[in-house]
């Protein structure tokens, strides 16, 4: 074994001189890594970092693996704790006017935006505001308001906000989304944004705004994510190829390679050819929004193609670690995000692996034997070519997915061994499209009919790349859902202003949704957290057609495989329960309504029934005084939905005299009328209520005295707005168990008490 060892220190020496800046980097990144763990570990391993560098090839890489390694932990280390102090501050600062800076573009609508802004104090704060116009990045802006906590996840599987921003030096929350604020425009940051705007009018002109193809050209070209269009998203991010669907590394290098085949066209020196290809790279990833994956790789691009301007053998992976290493040495806490690990990760992956990835596929670049190139006719000579770049294609796919997959695995619970092909398809028609899109925006001030004949055709391209990506995410076995609970258990979500959504799963027997919550909250929250724990309903039960509990109609169906749906009554003012009504049958969803079901089969053997039906035609009564009531039967267990229902709904149970007894209520708020009465409570005979609470409106606040006044009839209470989310098990005993997301509390109803 000692034999070796001189053969292993060679080696790794001889690596460590071709690629240095990498690997330096990769010793201050891990030793940052250690040190998120715990601090005085982390500078441990950084003495561990300068001995091994001693090691490979003397003091002087030793030393500079210590001190680089050291500084980079020091500075992730005062950065976190100044984020820590500035929101400790801020948090204590009393309601008042404040003024700042925006460092980005706002996000939304004039009535309602975020954006980050540096206020006068110099603390970084993600800023809810209201005005006239939407700011943009430079704008000062100032309005009364008050400091509030980031938000944090609630809720099983949701996105945490807090931690996200973070580690992007956001240490709290401004809230002035309730008054009008003033906001100040210099006329650089003015022109800045015209510019931005005009660039986006051009890609897509003589296009309808919200049509697919413009959507997908404005998500290729710009990075601007449909809100309306998860459908399109999945189908993506299902053949592995989302990356195609915003700006990203890929479209900064084929941004570079269109500049440079007309640089070289026209005969530009490589030297100078460099010059005017950094600016026009940096000029795409502002116009684009300077998102964090553009910039990285504008500032890759930079480092790589300056070797040309000295003379120097460019080098992908040196590249790579000079970028790296400043970020890494300027604000450690970017590592920690899943989308600059994911784009380091796979530029380090097919910097590392595309040559041996390559030689995979070697053999579909052999010519033929005995056959000279010189003998070669017109079309062997083209066969060849096209071989031989499918290899590499192949190659430096395959190099992708492989560094990609754990990371993927890690952060979203999938892998897509599809996006090994799906990627040599799809990307030929990105670079299409991207390069109409860049000579159209050319051609609109001048020639704007042009502009907009080129953008027709675009959007052919843009289909083009939707049929490739729903194509390759349709193949059987193409991506893999690893996360998927193995336990039966019941998630009751814990939205705001009053909406409702739960949901039932089963198992490899499916899993269904009662309620889907308002719009916005389905889209950015219940998606995001049942596609996180892997789990995808194929039902629906709706409690009332009320908006804050269908889900925005057509977006349920389109992004889960709903082909049930079970609707409380006939008719509804609500444009979205008309939706249901009309537009899932049309989508392959079969609708039931409850007058005709008295009960329905369930996953894991459980069986839904209809307590209560309410008035189906009667369009002018409330939502609120529409509710169908449901109690699940499940291993012995009962637990009643009782939704938004008031007393009316209440009474009408009770006056009919059928059994209504259940070991747990799920409970919203009625705005117009008061709930869970003493009698229904008598009838029912609860151990436990979960109950929902949102601070806004004030009819859905969970009052403190009705808490209490449960508590003193023995019923345990489940406050949403202490517990979050809570999910409710049976586990081997055979015992209820309910758990809060936020507070960890826990409840656990023994089968003995039934």
């Amino acid at each position: 074994m000692w034999a070796i060892l001189p053969n292993i220190q060679r080696r790794a020496g001889a690596y460590e001189q071709r690629h240095p800046l990498f690997l330096l980097a990769m010793a201050a990144a891990s030793a940052v890594g250690v040190a998120a763990w715990n601090v005085p570990f982390g500078f441990v391993f950084a003495g561990f970092c300068g001995l091994l560098g001693a090691v490979l090839n003397g003091w002087r890489l030793g030393a500079a693996w210590l001190l680089c390694s050291a500084l980079a932990v020091t500075v992730w280390q005062w950065r976190t704790q100044v984020c820590m102090e500035a929101e400790r501050d801020l948090l204590m600062r009393p309601p008042g006017l404040v003024t700042g800076v925006l460092l980005k573009d706002a996000k939304g609508q004039a009535n309602r935006w975020t954006a980050v802004v540096e206020v006068a104090s110099g603390e970084i704060v993600r800023w809810q505001g209201r005005g006239d116009e939407l700011p943009v990045a430079g704008s000062r802006v100032s309005a009364s308001g008050a400091f509030t906590p980031l938000p944090k996840a609630r809720n099983p599987g949701e996105f945490d906000p807090a931690t996200w921003l973070k580690n992007q030096g956001i240490a709290a929350n401004f809230d002035a989304s309730w008054v009008h604020g003033d906001v100040v425009t210099s006329p650089l940051a003015r022109l800045g944004a015209d510019f931005r705007s005009g660039f986006r009018e051009a890609v897509t002109a003589g296009l309808d705004e919200n049509a697919e193809a413009a959507m997908v050209i404005r998500a290729v070209v710009i990075g601007e994510q449909p809100f309306d269009a998860d459908a399109l998203i999945t189908a993506f991010r299902s053949s592995g190829t989302l990356h195609a669907f915003s700006v990203s590394g890929l479209h900064v290098a084929m941004v570079g390679s269109i500049a440079w085949l007309v640089l070289r066209s026209l005969g530009v020196p490589r030297r100078w050819a460099v010059a005017i290809l950094l600016p026009f790279i940096f000029g795409y990833s502002w116009l684009s929004g300077n998102s964090q994956p553009a910039l990285r790789s504008a500032w890759m691009a930079a480092v790589f193609l300056g070797a040309f301007v000295f003379r120097r053998r460019p080098d992908l992976l040196n590249a790579l670690g000079a970028v790296l290493l400043v970020a890494t040495l300027w604000d450690g806490r970017l590592l920690f995000q899943p989308g600059v690990q994911l784009s380091y990760g796979v530029v380090a992956a097919i910097a590392i692996g595309s040559s041996w990835a390559t030689r995979t596929f070697a053999w579909m670049a052999k010519p033929e034997l005995y056959l000279p190139m010189t003998q070669m006719n017109r079309r062997q000579r083209a066969w060849l070519w096209l071989r031989k770049h499918l290899a590499k294609s192949l190659g430096v796919s395959l190099a992708a997915g492989i560094g990609s997959a754990p990371l993927t695995a890690f952060h979203f619970g999938m892998i897509t061994p599809i996006s090994v092909i799906a990627g040599i398809f799809l990307v030929p028609w990105v670079f299409v499209l991207l390069s109409a899109a860049l000579i159209s925006a050319a051609f609109y001030p001048w020639l704007p009919d042009a502009s907009q004949w080129i953008n027709r055709g675009n959007a052919y391209v843009a289909k083009a790349c939707v049929l490739t990506a729903q194509g390759f995410a349709a193949v059987p076995g193409g991506h893999l859902q690893l996360r998927q609970p193995s336990q039966p258990f019941l998630l009751v979500y814990d939205l705001e202003h009053g909406a409702g959504a739960s949901c039932f799963y089963g198992g490899k027997t499916g899993a269904v949704l009662f309620d889907c919550g308002d719009a916005f909250q389905f889209k950015g929250l219940i998606v995001p957290s049942l596609r996180d724990l892997g789990i995808f309903p194929d039902s629906v039960i709706v409690s009332h057609p009320d908006g804050d509990h269908l889900g925005g109609g057509a977006s349920v169906w389109e992004t889960f495989p709903v082909k049930q749906a079970l609707l409380p009554v006939l008719q509804s003012r609500s444009a979205t329960f008309r939706s249901w009504v009309k537009d899932a049958p049309k989508a392959g969803v079969k609708v039931r309504f409850v007058e005709n079901a008295r009960s329905l089969s369930m996953p894991d053997g459980a069986r839904l029934e209809i307590l209560h039906v309410p008035e189906s035609r009667n369009q002018d009564t409330l939502a609120d005084e529409r509710v169908a009531i449901y109690r699940l039967h499940w291993r012995g267990w009962k637990i009643l939905f009782t939704s938004d229902a008031g007393m009316k709904a209440e009474s009408l149970m009770l006056a009919s005299g059928q059994d209504l007894a259940a070991d747990l209520i799920i409970a919203g708020r009625n705005r117009s009328d008061l709930s869970l009465s003493d009698l229904f409570l008598d009838a029912v005979r609860p151990q436990v209520i979960i109950a929902s609470h949102s601070d806004f409106p004030i009819s859905e606040k969970l009052k403190p005295e009705n808490v209490a006044y449960w508590r003193s009839r023995g019923i345990q209470v489940m406050h949403q707005g202490e517990t979050g989310g809570v999910s409710v098990y049976i586990d081997a005993a055979g015992a209820l168990r309910l758990e809060g997301f936020v507070d960890h509390s826990q409840i656990t109803l023994s089968p003995m008490a039934r």
